[in-house]
């Protein structure tokens, strides 16, 4: 047995019975606190966010001459955020998804399509480093364990790139596509400019997110909460957690607890706060692709359908 599924169920055992010995009463209190016109917004500012993620998706596949329509576009970030969501780490398997559907969808070749979602990666993961170095490094006199998260994210990094080194040979017709891509993305500085500007507007929404629904219950300063955002989405990168689940929550209600907020409050915040971002996305990634399968369903005739069970 891998060493990630045994410490994943440890984990989860270990917030279950802190979940336990937590006074409901409290918590229940706590959720009602938090005001309905909150958990309407909560929800569309989600949505904003997947949005904006998938305009960054479709303007580099655009630009890199990987044709594909917005919506469609979509629909293949619904199917990577379902694998998202049932993969442990820094979500493998819903790029792999991706590139996958990508390649299907635009009809375009597979080292086109892993070079799109690699430039996507980039430009992700730059941006959440830059603002996550900037928040971490606000507490971190407060906060010395902090520099394990990041480390450990910085040691995957470390990992993947030396994997990539070792294995350039049989990468360099996927290498090649990339510099072509990035190359074609530094002449067109406006997009490039673009691209970097949404990164940081989507990783900054969900910070922003976090400030409405602490202020409801607490009040900590604006930084700390960034740092607690993305301290909790560096542990839920380690690939030990399917989806991150347990060492985000565990790691977000820590820190909370350490800035002063209640028990009770840190949980309620937390449960909200992850419902929100991760298992909404999820189920209206679902919703996406059932949507998706039933208008295909109606469109393929009933002769054609008959003759594939047949076959």
């Amino acid at each position: 047995m891998k060493l990630k599924w045994i410490f994943a169920p440890i984990l989860l055992v270990l917030l279950g019975v802190a979940l336990w010995q937590i006074d409901l009463a409290a918590l229940w209190h706590s959720l009602l606190q938090i005001p309905l016109w909150l958990i309407i917004l909560l929800p569309l500012l989600q949505i904003a966010s997947q949005l904006l993620v998938n305009l960054q998706w479709y303007a580099i596949s655009n630009s890199s001459g990987v044709r594909i329509r917005f919506w469609r576009m979509f629909y293949v970030n619904c199917q990577g955020a379902v694998v998202d969501s049932i993969t442990p780490g820094v979500k493998v398997g819903g790029e792999v998804t991706r590139a996958v559907r990508l390649r299907q969808e635009a009809d375009c070749s597979t080292e086109q399509a892993v070079a799109v979602v690699a430039v996507q990666k980039m430009f992700s993961f730059a941006a959440f480093f830059a603002i996550s170095l900037l928040a971490v490094g606000y507490i971190i006199a407060e906060i010395p364990h902090l520099w394990a998260a990041l480390a450990g994210v910085l040691a995957i990094i470390a990992l993947a790139t030396l994997a990539a080194y070792i294995f350039r040979r049989k990468l360099r017709t996927f290498f090649r596509t990339l510099r072509e891509q990035v190359e074609t993305l530094k002449q067109n500085r406006k997009l490039l400019a673009g691209l970097i500007l949404l990164s940081l507007v989507i990783w900054i929404m969900y910070p922003v997110k976090l400030c409405l629904l602490v202020a409801q219950v607490s009040s900590i300063s604006i930084f700390h909460v960034a740092a607690v955002t993305f301290a909790a989405y560096m542990v839920a990168m380690l690939p030990i957690f399917p989806g991150g689940l347990g060492g985000f929550e565990g790691t977000m209600s820590s820190l909370l607890l350490t800035f002063g907020v209640a028990v009770g409050d840190a949980v309620a915040v937390t449960i909200v706060f992850r419902f929100v971002t991760f298992w909404f996305v999820m189920i209206l990634a679902l919703g996406v692709l059932a949507v998706n399968k039933s208008i295909s369903f109606r469109l393929v005739p009933k002769k054609r359908r008959d003759n594939d069970k047949q076959n």
